[in-house]
């Protein structure tokens, strides 16, 4: 009988075959995330060269840069960042001027910056591609526009995000190296984002829970006074608030989870709830098969696996959790840019529990089919958003500063649209804002307020239009002219606070607005809307108008 080599080379044909496979797997996942990196590369740049010039948030970070940093903590409940933030923004603004196109590349920088943690730091402590990361955040609006604007919400989430990998690497490798790095990446990254102080507290509790577990105390307690030293930098924000005037707290509304809901699941895409559905399924589904693959990989005592995999089930659950509780006493409505941190962080989250789980060729290959999808499609959905121009305050100064005349005036409505005036407007005629305010270059919230229980708030702006008028000159008008609803009646408040409105920012504006508006149709001969071309869409949240105003008729 003659032998049967089938069954001796049945095991090596098998091996050969699982190697093939792997090796196959290994390439696509190789070539989906160099595709993938190209395409949110190309999609920064885009951003930055159709993103234009600066809305009023962005105009606020640019002057807010140039003050003194006593006024940098002064101001910095007007600004909303901590002091890191226009810290970077001088530096960089030092080195690279401050043209529209080099503040944009300050977020292009950021991108790039995501990408290199994600192909870097990231990458080598987990031994695998962080496509997750890289497509939720990369191919997201969130990112693409709110991350890379001039504001904090992009480098404040990037340094979340390193905060994670550096105690990823204390977990691997406790140490003294391990934990100085740790605490530069606390401390900067609670210094640039207020949201991140809930990032933070959410790590530190699920890296205290796998240190408990290997019964590290002696790593939990140098951890425990990292959190500590970065909490207390915090104090001087809290002085400050505390000691800070106008109403404060009596401005403040109990924040819903229904409130937080919407943002946070348009935080996921921005496009339609379906995308938000599919990577909160993702990364439902992950932690769902934590669950049980924690019970394998513990009975297996691979150590590092179970923790790695334990740290990450915990911080995305507990990461939500705080930051919702961060947002029950934030004074302010939850924002779709307010979530970006978080997102950042549970991304690379997902991707830590990926690369400490099980992962057979079929799941393997569905997510480089889901990833692959994702940088396909995506691009063309978030297309129109990344070329729409954020602002047109630089025509309209442009235009004003070309046309004014001596004697004219310029009133801009509202207040806040003064910021980005301000910003790019450099002629020497007189300008005011509905109400006046004396300080343009952050959100005086402290002088609104001041004008919001004042009896007469518009009177100066009125005296200021009338007396431009009645002597022959003429009044530009920039921003929004408002009316009530056909057949309601204007806006009527008390000061503040209002009996039913109370300190509503939103209310007064209105009134305000209304009512400046009222008084010019009731004594103005001529209005003319001024052409201000752009050659591109303009964001409508700052897409002013501008109007010519002449003649006086009691």
């Amino acid at each position: 009988m003659s032998p049967d080599f089938r069954a001796d080379q049945s095991p090596s044909n098998q091996e050969t075959g699982k190697a093939g496979r792997l090796v196959l797997i290994r390439r696509l996942e190789w070539i989906v995330a160099i595709a993938l990196s190209t395409v949110t590369l190309f999609l920064l740049v885009v951003r930055a060269t159709h993103a234009g010039a600066l809305w009023r948030d962005e105009a606020e970070s640019a002057q807010s840069a140039g003050l003194p940093i006593a006024e940098m903590f002064k101001y910095f409940r007007s600004t909303s960042f901590p002091i890191l933030f226009p810290l970077s923004v001088r530096a960089y603004a030092t080195l690279f001027g401050t043209t529209d196109i080099g503040l944009r590349c300050f977020g292009l920088a950021v991108g790039v910056l995501l990408l290199g943690i994600a192909w870097v730091p990231f990458r080598r402590l987990t031994g695998d591609f962080p496509l997750l990361l890289m497509a939720i955040i990369g191919l997201n609006t969130n990112l693409l526009v709110v991350g890379t604007s001039l504001r904090g919400y992009g480098l404040g989430s990037i340094l979340v995000v390193l905060a994670l990998a550096f105690t990823i690497r204390l977990l691997l490798n406790p140490g003294a190296p391990s934990l100085a790095w740790v605490f530069v990446a606390y401390l900067a990254s609670a210094q640039c984002l207020f949201f991140n102080s809930a990032l933070l507290m959410a790590i530190v509790i699920a890296a205290t829970a796998v240190l408990l577990i290997r019964r590290n105390v002696k790593t939990i307690w140098f951890l425990m006074g990292i959190a500590i030293v970065s909490g207390l930098s915090y104090i001087p924000y809290l002085v400050s608030f505390v000691g800070g005037t106008g109403p404060g707290g009596r401005i403040l509304n109990p924040i819903l989870l229904s409130l937080v809901w919407q943002p946070f699941k348009d935080a996921w895409g921005g496009i339609s709830t379906g995308v938000s559905t599919v990577w909160l399924s993702v990364i439902f589904l992950l932690l769902m098969e934590g669950v049980w693959g924690l019970a394998n990989i513990w009975s297996k005592h691979r150590t590092r696996d179970r923790d790695l995999l334990l740290f990450g089930m915990i911080l995305i659950p507990v990461s939500m959790i705080t930051y919702y509780a961060f947002m029950r006493v934030l004074p302010r409505r939850p924002e779709q840019r307010y979530f970006l941190a978080l997102t950042c962080l549970v991304a690379a989250s997902a991707d830590l529990l990926w690369a400490s789980l099980p992962r057979p060729y079929w799941l393997r290959a569905a997510r480089i089919g889901l990833v692959l999808l994702a940088t396909i499609w995506l691009p063309f959905a978030i297309w129109p958003k990344l070329v729409q121009a954020e602002s047109n305050a630089h025509v309209i100064a442009e235009k004003v500063e070309k046309s004014i005349r001596p004697g004219d005036l310029i009133v801009i409505n509202p207040w806040s649209l003064g910021i980005s005036f301000n910003w790019y407007y450099h002629g020497t005629t007189p300008w005011m804002t509905v109400p006046e305010l004396n300080d343009h270059r952050v959100h005086r919230y402290d002088l609104l307020f001041k004008k919001m229980a004042s009896a007469a708030p518009l009177q100066d702006v009125e005296e200021e239009i009338t007396a431009t008028l009645k002597s022959g000159n003429r009044v530009w008008f920039v921003g929004q002219a408002e009316l009530p609803a056909p057949g309601g009646a204007p806006v009527a408040l008390a000061p503040a606070p209002d009996p039913r409105f109370g300190w509503s920012i939103e209310a007064y504006r209105r009134a305000w607005s209304q009512g400046i508006t009222i008084f010019l149709l009731g004594h103005i001969k001529r209005a003319n809307v001024v052409p201000v071309p752009t050659g591109q869409l303009i964001s409508e949240r700052e897409n002013m108008m501008l109007y010519l105003l002449e003649g006086w008729e009691n």
